[in-house]
């Protein structure tokens, strides 16, 4: 069970105002069988057609509202069943359902066929599964005057999705494939088009010594798949598109984030990572470890109905046709790609230091809807982070960042030092410093607490304006000052 007040939300997360509990579960088992009633998390497969999830820093909590069945067979057969109704912040009050909402329903199921047939005691491990994910909504009509007619455009009631999968994996190699597809899907993300969505994705990854490769690709078309038709931003998403591109860490490389564009994109990502040995010339006397990403996102390819949706999607002519036609393997303009190079080096028992840099290009007009001096932002970011043990119960830690661009807001320093004073106290003050166009400073500082179960934090200072993300999934935060205090209890 879970109670929530947000009578006074934070900037941003306005949508989010209420109190109430959202989240409440009775959950049995017997044997091989698992059974809820209440609020539901779960996920099938790596998310296509069904994930439902809670992210508090995006606001984020889709939560289905009703029942949840899983059988288990000695790990060969494993099937699930889930159905209810989203969670829409507290457009229910107290009520257990919202009855001016729809609701969805699905199931999955996944099979060993490693251990079924054998092949697992050869070392070759294969497993394959299913997904059937339906929503239903009440009939609606969207009526327009076209030519001096009225016209209705009919929405469907019932939408369903489905998805197929297969993990390989032999010794240090590991395959997996997945494919999802959706029924036309009328909505506020499209535009009210027809056409079918689908998703495909391939991944593969390869361990040898101390070496590691991974590579992946996707594809995805028209596939913003929600309970409500008329839902935007983050409400009552059904299904998650794993991000193809690093998830940045550091303050200057997550300036600009790549938000998933669930309307269509084809995306690439590989990543290569090796030790240097220790004590060699390049490895050190501890070793060096080091990690080389890139990633390139880019739209998909349409051939438009009529020549002038192309420049102008939002067209309300565009609704109740499929919008456009498009194949498989056409790609578009570009959305994004970063090339990332990480370095991590110890060099006595008290110093540790990392290097990092980036060259990043980001389609601001695509993913933003705006754009200061071009509509796409090239940047380069040098990164220096370092650890100075200073006695065995104190850490210093610092941070200086650079971005260079020509683009948005031009170039921004970002500087941080932290004192973590074992076992309870840690203090932080950072400063990101606009050196472009606003020579604006967001300066922030904190003192955090940790005694036994207990954890408080207490900051002042200021944020900018900007997008936060967490797996591709992201909100925008507007400019904020002031004093924040967090208090964390685990039992």
């Amino acid at each position: 069970m879970r109670l929530e007040e947000m009578v006074r939300p934070l900037p941003g997360f306005e949508t989010n105002k209420g109190w109430g509990i959202p989240y409440v579960a009775l959950t049995g088992q017997y044997k091989s069988w698992e059974a809820t009633l209440g609020d539901v998390y779960d996920q099938f497969g790596s998310g296509l057609v069904l994930r439902s999830y809670e992210d508090r820093s995006l606001g984020l909590d889709n939560s289905i509202r009703g029942g949840r069945l899983a059988y288990n067979f000695r790990d060969l057969l494993s099937i699930k069943l889930v159905a209810g109704q989203h969670r829409n912040h507290f457009d229910r009050g107290w009520k257990v359902w919202n009855p001016d909402r729809g609701a969805l329903g699905g199931g999955d199921m996944e099979l060993n066929v490693g251990d079924l047939l054998g092949t697992t005691d050869h070392g070759v491990l294969l497993r394959v599964g299913g997904s059937y994910v339906a929503k239903y909504e009440r009939k609606e009509e969207i009526t327009q005057i076209r030519d001096g007619q009225t016209m209705a455009l009919v929405l469907p009631e019932t939408v369903g999705a489905w998805a197929s999968r297969m993990a390989v994996a032999y010794k240090d190699l590991n395959i997996y494939m997945e494919y999802a597809a959706k029924g036309a899907d009328p909505s506020r993300g499209n535009n009210y088009i027809f056409r079918r969505g689908s998703v495909a994705m391939l991944t593969a990854s390869y361990i040898w010594g101390k070496n590691s490769l991974f590579i992946g690709a996707r594809r995805s078309e028209n596939f913003d798949f929600r309970s409500d038709r008329g839902a935007s931003q983050n409400d009552m998403r059904i299904n998650f598109l794993q991000p193809f591109t690093k998830q940045q860490t550091y303050s200057l490389a997550a300036l600009y984030p790549y938000a998933t564009q669930p309307k269509g994109e084809w995306s690439f990502q590989g990543q290569f990572a090796t030790k240097l040995e220790k004590g060699s010339w390049l490895g050190g006397r501890y070793g060096t470890d080091i990690k080389l990403t890139a990633s390139v996102v880019r739209d998909i390819q349409r051939v438009w109905e009529q020549p002038e949706w192309e420049s102008n999607p939002q067209d309300p002519s565009i609704m109740g046709s499929d919008g456009y036609s498009s194949s498989f393997f056409g790609m578009g303009g570009p959305l994004y790609h970063s090339i990332d190079l990480d370095i991590k080096r110890k060099v006595s028992p008290t110093y540790t230091f990392s290097l990092g840099y980036s060259n990043q290009l980001y389609n601001q007009q695509a993913i933003e809807g705006h754009a200061i001096n071009g509509d796409l932002v090239s940047s380069n970011i040098f990164i220096y982070e370092g650890k100075n043990k200073l006695s065995s119960k104190v850490t210093l830690r610092s941070e200086l960042q650079y971005l260079m661009s020509k683009q948005a807001q031009g170039d921004w320093v970002f500087g941080l030092v932290e004192c973590s004073i074992l076992p309870h106290i840690m203090v932080t003050l950072s400063d990101q410093w606009n050196i472009g166009t606003t020579k604006e400073h967001f300066y922030m500082g904190s003192i955090a607490g940790s005694f036994g179960a207990h954890r408080l934090q207490l900051s002042y200072g200021k944020t900018r304006e900007g997008i936060n993300c967490s797996g591709g999934v992201c909100r925008l935060m507007p400019a904020t000052q002031g004093v924040y205090l967090s208090y964390n209890f685990d039992i």
